[in-house]
């Protein structure tokens, strides 16, 4: 088909064309050519029906993928939302990006984006897909909403609600963490000063003190607070922890004793039945519980990305690599990339020569594969992971010079004779740039916490009480 215009921001080009009376767009990355991969459709707009239906992607380093795993198509019914069809394509006035005009707020305007919707905004079509098996969402009249075969109606005056809560939570959240930091900024000196500590302030909005209260040891939760805070994240925690995971994560991860103590009795069972033998389990348990895997290292790390590509994929999609988990080093932007395996795998094959005594056993196929795993994963961290980085705008800069590997394998306990162990640990402590911890290894390190917690706090209480 023809081209009758197209519009080109350097980062590709849009290029429209008319089938009879229907506008069709379409988006060609400047990384790819006609002759390698035609380009993409991302709009079409009927002015008969009186549709403008938009096919959300996601662009990455030349790769074109899905923005939702079940919805492929957003419609807007131009005839509850009036959409000018004939110059339909602008420049961001901020950055010179091609965009879509005249869209409702709170849709993605940008191609190069994908269109479909920005990440704060994404929850709600979630929410379709956990509840429907609708594939296509309709925004238009209030007065036909729900399920209609594959559709799914929605009201522009309901979607413009929950962009307005959206965007309320998040400037809610944004002035409780200034508060903390102001509070912790100058807390981190008062000793200095001679003064004492202070608290964050509370405010009057009732979610303020909730998150206030969530995020700070200085302001204890009452048992009423305690209850409607559960409620609310009970309420928000699947699209919070589907849109920002790292935010949800950073909501008190564990850190009383109280929650401490049901971390390490979630922990102490996984280490028996179905749990032992499922690396998802324990995957969803760390990503859920990163305090347990911060307990690991000694310099202060925080999850960068779970399920992290680590490593470009070839014309064909394969040659990927992936990591379970990649931590920075919150001071000096290191890396550490995670691998994890389950309680079950064994760490210890046959012996390879001795007897009496003497036996010298080989590292199990699983541990030893899963180091090869591990650092063939810092050679792409090293080689392809800043290019991939450069190319996320969701993520933050790192050095990649220095980097370091994790394997979570096994049990120290599975290793019955002497000798076995010995051999392991000499495997283990060999091993340039890599740790091998064992899941048993965290447990005990997580009990210790809790014992050197209760006795910091049973201190505080014998001091109050003597004076």
């Amino acid at each position: 088909m023809r081209a009758e215009w197209e519009h080109d921001d350097g980062a590709g080009r849009v290029v429209a064309h008319h089938e009879d009376e229907v506008l069709v767009l379409t988006w060609w990355p400047a990384n790819h050519t006609s002759k390698s991969k035609g380009g993409i459709e991302m709009v079409r707009f009927d002015p008969t029906a009186e549709m403008l239906r938009i096919f959300p992607k996601t662009f990455f380093l030349g790769n074109e993928g899905q923005q939702f795993q079940q919805v492929s198509e957003v419609q807007i019914d131009t005839g509850v939302w009036a959409w000018e069809p004939y110059d339909p394509v602008s420049e961001n006035v901020y950055r010179g990006e091609a965009e879509l005009v005249g869209l409702p707020d709170g849709f993605g305007k940008i191609f190069q984006y994908g269109l479909g919707f920005p990440r704060q905004y994404r929850g709600i079509i979630y929410a379709i897909e956990d509840h429907t098996e609708c594939d296509v969402v309709r925004f238009g009249a209030s007065d036909c909403e729900g399920s209609n075969g594959n559709v799914f109606c929605l009201g522009l005056d309901r979607f413009a609600e929950y962009k307005h809560t959206v965007d309320l939570t998040i400037r809610r959240a944004r002035v409780v963490a200034t508060r903390i930091i102001e509070t912790e900024s100058f807390n981190s000196i008062a000793g200095t000063l001679g003064k004492a500590r202070v608290a964050p302030t509370l405010g009057r909005h009732p979610t303020i003190q909730a998150i206030t209260r969530a995020l700070t040891d200085d302001v204890p939760l009452d048992t009423d607070d305690r209850a409607a805070l559960v409620g609310r994240m009970s309420a928000e925690s699947r699209t919070v922890a589907r849109e920002d995971p790292p935010a949800f994560g950073r909501l008190r991860q564990d850190i009383d004793l109280v929650t401490l103590e049901v971390l390490i009795e979630q922990f102490r069972g996984g280490l028996e039945g179905k749990a032992a033998g499922s690396e998802s389990w324990w995957q969803k348990f760390f990503k859920t519980n990163t305090f347990a895997l911060q307990q690991l290292f000694a310099a202060p790390v925080a999850l960068y990305k779970d399920q992290a590509h680590v490593r470009v994929t070839n014309a064909g999609g394969g040659g990927g690599r992936i990591a379970d988990f990649v931590l920075v080093n919150t001071v000096a932007r290191s890396v550490v990339a995670v691998e994890i395996k389950t309680p079950g795998t064994k760490l210890i094959g046959p012996i390879y020569r001795g007897t009496g005594g003497g036996e010298v056993y080989l590292p199990h196929k699983e541990l030893s594969g899963a180091v090869a795993q591990i650092q063939a994963q810092l050679e792409s961290v090293i080689t392809d992971f800043p290019e991939i980085v450069k190319h996320s705008p969701d993520l933050e800069s790192v050095d990649t010079t220095n980097v370091r590997g994790a394997v979570i394998i096994g049990k120290l306990d599975s290793l019955a004779e002497e000798e076995q162990r010995e051999s392991f640990a000499r495997y283990r402590t060999r091993l340039l740039g890599v740790d091998v911890l064992t899941f048993d290894e965290i447990y005990h390190r997580l009990c210790g916490l809790h014992a050197m917690l209760s006795n910091e706090q049973s201190g505080v209480q014998d001091a109050s009480h003597n004076s």
